[in-house]
């Protein structure tokens, strides 16, 4: 997704001289703790928090004790910001407070930031997550759930092209939506994303496929995963059991 880098550092005995960015950043501390400077307040940063940066602010930080920390973050520029902003006609949102304590955004928020890192995502289900984690900044409006007729739209058609990538936002154009607003109402009807849903729905027919003694690459292949190393993680995710496996308690 242009305008959105990630970073990774360990630190040790370092200090931030008081600095800005252009970018809004997101900031994990995965190990440890940062003693976080902002606006002349101070306070530890530590797992299960989020510190969140707009363009422009002066801030800087330390190591909070001799361990130093682990940090991961989110750099997503406001050419980014804004684009999404006008996908939702909202105004481009600016953070109310530098630190955050909600432990389960945190979470997905890490795991996200590892799989992104580890490339262990396609990019559907990258641009997928990165724009529901992006959503949670913005005020959200009240959008009704998808009806049952265009879901039964999109499930017919994610079914007859499994092999296809299925980009967001040809999914949104089918009922002529922006991509946060099928991303929103897609998951407000279904409790997952799109993408999710759409890995389900390829990981059940390649339990047909493996039933019938297609071979594991042909079956990734057959139902759109971009590699075997893909599959070979997601269904084990999601059965407990590697496709070979299966295969051979089917046959």
């Amino acid at each position: 997704m242009d305008g959105l880098e990630l970073c990774l550092a360990n630190h040790a005995g370092f200090t931030y001289g008081r600095h800005i960015h252009l970018d809004y950043h997101i900031g994990l501390v995965e190990l440890g703790a940062q003693k976080f400077i902002h606006k002349g307040s101070s306070s530890p940063l530590a797992p299960g928090q989020l510190s969140l940066l707009n363009p422009d602010i002066a801030h800087d930080g330390s190591c909070f004790d001799e361990q130093g920390f682990r940090v991961r973050v989110f750099s997503i520029a406001p050419e980014l910001m804004a684009g999404l902003a006008e996908e939702l006609q909202q105004a481009t949102p600016y953070f109310g407070q530098p630190l955050l304590n909600q432990p389960r955004l945190y979470r997905q928020s890490l795991t996200l930031h590892r799989q992104l890192e580890q490339e262990q995502l396609s990019r559907q289900e990258a641009e997928n997550r990165l724009l529901a984690l992006l959503s949670t900044f913005f005020p959200h409006q009240e959008l009704q759930p998808l009806a049952p007729p265009a879901l039964t739209r999109i499930r017919d058609k994610l079914l007859a092209e499994l092999d296809a990538p299925h980009h967001l936002e040809q999914l949104a154009a089918e009922l002529g939506l922006s991509r946060f607003q099928f991303l929103r109402r897609f998951n407000a009807a279904m409790g997952i994303t799109p993408h999710a849903y759409l890995k389900r729905l390829r990981l059940e027919a390649a339990k047909k496929y493996l039933a019938a003694g297609t071979t594991i690459a042909d079956t990734a292949q057959a139902v759109g995963f971009f590699d075997q190393a893909h599959f070979h993680r997601a269904f084990v995710a999601a059965y407990r059991l590697t496709p070979a496996r299966f295969r051979t308690q089917m046959q």
